[in-house]
């Protein structure tokens, strides 16, 4: 089985890493490769791990009310980073 690789992480400047966490629990249990960026996740960083580890999916945590705000123009910044139609989930 090829074991599809998920770049997770908690985007600009929130702190909240216990969600964080337990999705990765769950993701790995469900037989997902996970790398957790952490928290405090620039656009950039998300995109970097993403290519440097070929990458299926991004994930995206945020629970501080900006995350809408830190996402914008993730899209455009992963189709000219090479990442065109990698899933997004924020």
């Amino acid at each position: 089985m090829n074991e599809k690789t998920i770049i997770i992480g908690v985007i600009g400047a929130d702190v909240h890493a216990v969600g964080n966490r337990i999705i990765e629990y769950v993701l790995k249990d469900a037989g997902f490769k996970v790398i957790n960026l952490g928290v405090m996740v620039s656009q950039e960083e998300f995109i970097k791990a993403a290519i440097e580890s070929d990458a299926d999916a991004i994930w995206i945590s945020s629970l501080y009310g900006h995350g809408e705000i830190d996402c914008r123009g993730l899209r455009e910044k992963c189709d000219e980073a090479g990442l065109v139609g990698i899933p997004l989930y924020v």
